[in-house]
């Protein structure tokens, strides 16, 4: 008896499905769409980002802060950024071709857009 030949074709399809999407979409619906989200929730929409950045806080950032009579962050604060690619259309017929989605402690507290080369 021979095996189906479908079970193979899935598994080696599937790890594909969880790749970025190439964006298209209105600059202000993707805002509101991903603003506040989980990591989570953004990679379940928008897959695996095409680059990750983790932020690196300078050494001397929390003696410059208190001098400065600023508050400073946690110590246990993570911050990273996940980046994407696609068609942002911010005005007619003007598109950026990158969001940057900055999340903190797996909360999205920021999305940039830009054109990268």
């Amino acid at each position: 008896m021979q095996h189906p030949k479908w079970p193979c074709l899935i598994v080696l399809l599937f790890p594909f499905s969880l790749a970025a999407k190439d964006l298209n979409t209105l600059e202000q619906p993707f805002l509101q769409a991903y603003s506040g989200k989980s990591r989570q929730f953004v990679e379940e929409q928008l897959g695996k980002p095409v680059k990750k950045e983790v932020a690196v806080k300078p050494h001397n950032a929390d003696q410059i802060l208190k001098e400065k009579g600023q508050a400073t962050a946690g110590e246990g604060d993570s911050v990273e950024m996940w980046y994407y690619q696609g068609k942002i259309q911010y005005a007619p017929n003007k598109y950026f071709n990158t969001a940057e989605l900055t999340f903190a402690n797996d909360k999205c507290v920021n999305i940039t857009f830009a054109n990268k080369k």
